[in-house]
């Protein structure tokens, strides 16, 4: 195998962006609130009972009955108006979670269908050059004949990744560290494709016949011994 770093990226239906069970309906809460509803009952029945029983009429023309009329109507409106917003605001706790987690049910089922039920994985390699690898000294000397560099130089060939052009097109065939394209020039100045390389030069390259450059460079590759000793490695 190469040498580097594989990645796999999942495609998949996302984590909500958000706690279903935030919000969710907590009973021991929500009891109290409904004990608390039916408390309050009892009062807006008082303040019914004391309209009913002092309704304006020819036997009840008191300034008293007017006055429980009063507190009566008094009872029904505030109490009443407790009840209903009690009432409303157990409901939304309810309702309003039974919602949102329906809303998210469907939005992932609609992805699960998109996907056809199906989790896509996609693998993506990333090689780094390594010079024990025939295989990787073989697409330097590819990528040398075809991209034809008229310099070489360790920051040039970190700077990104080796790229091979085809009908405007271009593939990555892999990566380079620094200590990697230090190692490649001081190869090719051994099989003397690059010539003056020293410690502050990169030297120049001299490549006169394409094919015969790549047999050096393949031929210097095969003296390494770390090379030769990954031959029959399956």
């Amino acid at each position: 195998m190469y040498a580097g770093r594989t990645t796999t990226t999942v495609t998949a239906p996302a984590n909500t962006p958000m706690d279903l069970n935030a919000g969710k309906p907590d009973w021991r809460e929500l009891a109290p609130l409904m004990g608390l509803v039916f408390i309050l009952v009892l009062p807006t029945l008082m303040g019914g009972a004391l309209i009913v029983a002092n309704w304006p009429s020819e036997q009840r023309a008191s300034g008293w009955s007017a006055l429980w009329l009063g507190g009566g109507i008094v009872l029904v409106v505030v109490f009443g108006s407790f009840i209903w917003m009690l009432r409303r605001a157990i409901s939304y706790e309810i309702i309003s979670y039974q919602r949102r987690k329906d809303d998210w049910h469907d939005v992932a089922l609609r992805k699960y269908e998109l996907s056809d039920g199906m989790i896509t994985a996609q693998q993506i390699s990333e090689w780094s050059y390594s010079e024990n690898d025939m295989r990787h000294v073989a697409l330097t000397a590819l990528w040398l004949i075809v991209a034809q560099p008229k310099s070489l130089s360790i920051e040039k060939l970190t700077r990104g990744p080796l790229l091979l052009n085809v009908d405007h097109r271009s593939f990555k065939l892999m990566d380079m560290t620094q200590d990697g394209a230090a190692g490649f020039l001081n190869m090719l100045a051994r099989a003397g494709i690059v010539q003056g390389r020293g410690p502050r030069s990169a030297g120049t390259i001299n490549i006169i016949d394409p094919r015969s450059a790549a047999l050096k460079l393949l031929k210097e590759a095969a003296k390494n011994p770390a090379a030769i000793g990954a031959e029959d490695v399956q």
